[in-house]
């Protein structure tokens, strides 16, 4: 199974994002050594109900700067959210009802979704919305 590390190669050069996103690798390697040293179901499920409430946190916020930034590329950016969204929860229902290889399964699928999301759509909205602050005094990037 892949590690979940943070490294520089995942930034998008947004701080506020590069801190969710090292966030999301730092639960998901939680969870990722929670399954592998053999926690307790009701531990894993905590993992993983809390980093799924980040994921959603965290895609709120993006879907929110690309809103109030009128991103032409919101769409298809969102549609990729929904994706992920629909699949986690998917997931998540197959590890609520004590399948043992679900976690693991949601791992590997969040795992390559994070890396090629963060490494074309996030990048792109990350150039965009740096290029659109710079021409729009006030625009922050905060949530």
């Amino acid at each position: 199974m892949r590690v979940f590390k943070w490294n520089a190669a995942h930034a998008v050069y947004l701080p506020e994002i590069d801190a969710e996103h090292r966030a999301l690798y730092g639960t998901a390697g939680e969870l990722q050594q929670a399954i592998e040293g053999s926690a307790s179901a009701e531990r894993i499920l905590e993992i993983l109900r809390g980093m799924l409430l980040a994921v959603e946190d965290h895609f709120g916020h993006e879907e929110r700067l690309m809103q109030a930034s009128n991103y032409l590329s919101f769409g298809w950016h969102k549609q990729q959210h929904d994706s992920a969204r629909k699949r986690l929860k998917q997931f998540m229902e197959h590890v609520e009802t004590g399948e043992q290889d679900a976690a693991a399964l949601l791992l590997e699928f969040m795992s390559s979704w994070m890396r090629d999301h963060i490494a074309v759509a996030d990048r792109m909205m990350g150039a965009y919305l740096r290029n659109y602050g710079r021409s729009h005094a006030g625009f922050a990037i905060a949530s």
